[in-house]
């Protein structure tokens, strides 16, 4: 069976500075390098960072308020 690689489209290996070497292992979340020793686990996800909620306006109160001041 042939093994699949994923790689990362654009991503340029730190170590070898090569483009569009580098991989992922979906098995164990580790990314390498196909033409150097370059690996290291794959960064887990920034639980902390909050979305920011778009603040919906009604364009009309918007300009009634503006011509009242």
């Amino acid at each position: 069976m042939k093994k699949f690689v994923q790689f990362i489209a654009g991503a340029i290996c730190p170590l070898c500075k090569e483009k569009d070497t580098v991989a992922i292992n979906s098995n164990n979340d580790e990314i390498y390098c196909v033409k150097c020793d370059y690996k290291e686990k794959r960064p887990l996800e920034d639980k902390t960072h909050k979305s920011k909620e778009i603040n919906v306006i009604n364009l009309e109160d918007f300009k009634t308020n503006r011509n009242e001041n």
